[in-house]
């Protein structure tokens, strides 16, 4: 019985994590294998990894035709980055922002550059994104355009959703010392999948050939690092492998150990240590010019005395749990593009999320109160017969699978200069499936077959085909787009044997279609380097209720006589009375770029975007009006986003504004409205950084975020009505400075928050939130061979 935090550290010291290491040597064993001898490189291709692609922005692949999904990506990325003289072998960085749509990619440069602890602190700075929760990794969820929800925002690794729903804790678990790029889009894109009303989030990893030199054909990385605010360790080993031109092979070990918070006002954030391991295990095969397969294995382990409610405001509120995190994500890619009519994308992919909670009596007033005095263990010494005093230590486990399968292809029917014309269709499946238990150590007082009502197990499966078309004609650009989704979600486990003694189903499905249609007018020819567009979008989205929206009984659910006398359900449980939550969002914007801005040498890319989105049917205004069931919650956002990139010879800024105001309408019994509470603080961000020399470079981020509305008190019903205060904002002051003592070692230092300011990050549920970590100075070494 682990009944101590002190306990509890013994026994993490100890935990043996061997899979992942057996494929480290695995790959170890045929990097020796497969390695050739490799002639010095000369002195002129010894450039760092960030300088080798000089030639990708030469006139010459310019004008290369592109059709496969890559060759296609490649050539957008040449529209962006138009031709440039390249002298001192400076790159013209990628700005990261598409002139038409609402996506901003973090670039393998940015990531290099700010050494981010988490991939929350990575998209921080992305015009429209916040993050709730915190500061743990495991009680972080993103925040985009005021959808605070998991499960408004959908999070992929490499093309295979995540999914997780729990209670009080999010649910991204990705080490970002793995990651090449993160892909932020903003809003419902035809392409990303159904329920993403905020947006989605696409991280993609490393490969090989993101280290390898010219010449090169194999190499090790050795990355080691402190952080002087937890006294946290970092240290990652890279294998990596290209020992013939159509194979890349790469696999990479990320360990982190840190200690508790130190806050702005050098208290200590208690439960709040943690530590995590990270593996990626990719191998990449090339059999011809148009075929390329990509296998991609990704883990990660969390473990720490954490709080039950890991982004609560109110530490400790509702107790402590020992908790562990074991994340796995699998998937197999293939890219296949013989010719402008096939530009075939396929992913066949899987992954596991699972979380244990071990909770002593006592340490969670949520999951285990305390045994009466007397209990040792489940036996109640004052009268052993009693079998049923004590119930010992408590176990929650969550364990979500989920399966995807996503086919695209793109036919290219001209390409003519004035006149361009494709067709985007794909298909989608995706299966999901979560299991709950709660057990005590004494069965006698376990639920049968752990079953808990509040949180029931069940399965969600849907199949999705989407069109999307892309007309060019001169200067205009029509794009229009349609999906159709059909869902089916299942309850399972106990949840059947409340359901069936009253008939009601214990399987919902139902179809919902979606649109999309986007306009764009290039003022200028599209073959000009400078680049002014007007532009305007149009989507649809909708979120489905959740298995705990559907099925879920006790005192969550909505389905009780508080918010329904009369038409509450005998079971207590909703089931179809729920209905998808649905969205319209319509936004318009300008962008202008410019490789030689006012005849100089100045390099711009920027975008100003309106939107306006309107949300219907919320899931949280389910209840009952004048014996009607009833959904009719809404929320209404309007935003302004403003993101740009100047880049002048080996000096860059990036700068990003964004700016929310909405009103949310719910209630159960009486709608009510109030001010978007969901809604970060209006931000701001601007980042500022120059290479001194070829081996030394330094930069500087400056962040301010506005205050903000919070709920107080209330519920939001006429009463109980939502009480506010107001969350202090904010503003910050990062530095990083990267030195290459050579061609094999490379030295970091990084300083966070360095006015040690005490600040709340966003909290869930409208609420305030933790308070963020104070002043961290980091120090890193890269050994590279």
């Amino acid at each position: 019985m682990l009944a101590s935090p002190d306990d509890y550290w013994r026994y993490t010291k100890t935990k043996n994590i061997p899979g992942m290491w057996l494929c480290g040597l695995v790959v170890l064993a045929a990097l020796c294998i497969l390695a050739q001898p490799v002639a010095a490189a000369e002195d002129t291709a010894a450039d760092a990894t960030e300088n080798k692609a000089v030639n990708t922005l030469s006139p010459a692949v310019a004008e290369k035709p592109q059709t496969s999904t890559d060759k296609q990506a490649e050539a957008d990325k040449v529209e962006t980055l138009p031709e440039v003289s390249v002298k001192d072998k400076r790159v013209i960085e990628d700005s990261g922002i598409n002139r038409t749509l609402p996506i901003t990619t973090i670039t393998s440069d940015q990531l290099q550059r700010s050494q981010p602890s988490n991939i929350f602190d990575a998209v921080r700075s992305a015009p429209g994104v916040s993050i709730n929760g915190g500061p743990r990794p495991s009680g972080m969820s993103f925040n985009i355009r005021g959808y605070a929800d998991n499960e408004d925002v959908l999070v992929k690794v490499d093309g295979v959703p995540k999914g997780f729903e729990k209670y009080r804790m999010g649910g991204t678990f990705i080490e970002p010392e793995l990651l090449k790029s993160i892909e932020i889009q903003r809003g419902p894109q035809i392409a990303s999948g159904s329920g993403s009303l905020g947006g989605t989030v696409i991280a993609n990893t490393k490969d090989a050939e993101d280290f390898l030199r010219p010449g090169q054909k194999y190499g090790a990385k050795a990355k080691f690092g402190y952080g002087n605010n937890s006294d946290e360790y970092s240290r990652s080993y890279l294998l990596f492998a290209r020992p013939d031109e159509r194979v890349d092979i790469l696999y990479n070990y990320s360990n982190r150990d840190a200690n508790n918070i130190t806050l702005g006002d050098g208290s200590k954030l208690a439960n709040s240590a943690m530590q995590s391991v990270s593996h990626l295990l990719k191998f990449s095969l090339v059999p011809t010019e148009d075929l390329q397969l990509v296998t991609s294995i990704v883990k990660f382990e969390d473990s720490g005395l954490q709080q039950y409610d890991v982004n609560s405001a109110t530490p400790g509120f509702f107790g402590y749990v020992i908790r562990s995190v074991d994340d796995l994500t699998w998937s197999e890619t293939l890219k296949y593009n013989p010719n402008r009519w096939v530009n075939l994308k396929a992913i066949v992919g899987a992954g596991h999320s699972d979380v244990q909670d071990f909770v002593p009596p006592g340490l969670s007033n949520v999951v285990n109160q305390a045994d009466p005095a007397g209990c040792v263990g489940i036996v109640y010494t004052p009268d052993p017969s009693q079998t049923n005093r004590c119930k010992g230590n408590a176990t929650d486990t969550y364990n979500f699978k989920t399966r995807t399968v996503d086919v695209s292809n793109e036919m290219i029917f001209a390409e003519k200069g004035f006149f361009n014309a494709s067709l985007l269709t794909g298909y989608r499946y995706n299966y999901s499936h979560r299991d709950v238990t709660r057990v005590f150590d004494n069965p006698v007082l376990s639920p049968v077959g752990g079953f808990n009502p509040a949180v029931p197990s069940g399965t969600k499966t849907f199949h999705a085909l989407y069109l999307q078309s892309k007309l060019e004609i001169g200067q205009v650009s029509v794009i229009p787009g349609y999906r159709i989704d059909k869902y089916k979600v299942e309850a399972e486990g106990g949840t059947l044997r409340l359901l069936s003694p009253f008939g009601q189903a214990s399987e919902i499905e139902f179809k919902q279609e979606t649109w999309s249609l986007g306009l764009a007018y290039d003022f200028f020819d599209r073959k000009d380097p400078e680049k002014l567009t007007l532009y305007s979008n149009y989507g649809q989205g909708f979120r489905p209720p959740l298995i705990d929206e559907y099925f879920t009984q006790g005192p969550f659910g909505f389905c009780r006589s508080p918010f329904m006398p009369t038409q509450g359900r005998p079971s207590q449980i909703c089931g179809d009375y729920y209905k998808p939550q649905l969205s319209e969002s319509t936004e318009a914007g300008v962008s202008y770029q410019n490789p030689h801005l006012l005849g100089s040498d100045v390099w711009f890319s920027g975008k100003l975007n309106f939107y306006h989105i309107h949300t219907s049917r919320l899931l949280s205004s389910l209840g009952e009006d004048d014996g009607r069931v009833t959904q009719d919650g809404w929320e209404r956002r309007n935003g302004v986003e403003i993101e740009s990139f100047l880049q002048y010879k080996g000096w860059y800024a990036r700068a990003g504004y964004s700016r929310i105001k909405g009103e949310i309408v719910t209630g159960h019994q009486d709608l009510v409205s109030a001010p978007l509470f969901t809604a970060p603080g209006n931000a701001f961000n601007i980042n500022i950084g120059t290479e001194l020399t070829k081996n030394l470079d330094v930069n500087l981020t400056y962040r301010r975020v506005s205050d903000r509305d919070i709920i107080v008190s209330g519920n939001g019903t006429l009463t109980s009505p939502y009480r506010f205060g107001v969350q202090d904002g904010y503003e910050l002051w990062n530095v990083g400075a990267r030195w290459k003592a050579s061609e094999q070692v490379t030295f970091r230092l990084i300083g966070e928050n360095l006015k040690n300011e005490l600040y709340n990050l966003d909290g869930t549920f409208g609420g305030i939130g933790l308070f963020a970590p104070g002043r961290n100075v980091k120090f890193m070494v890269d050994l590279t061979y």
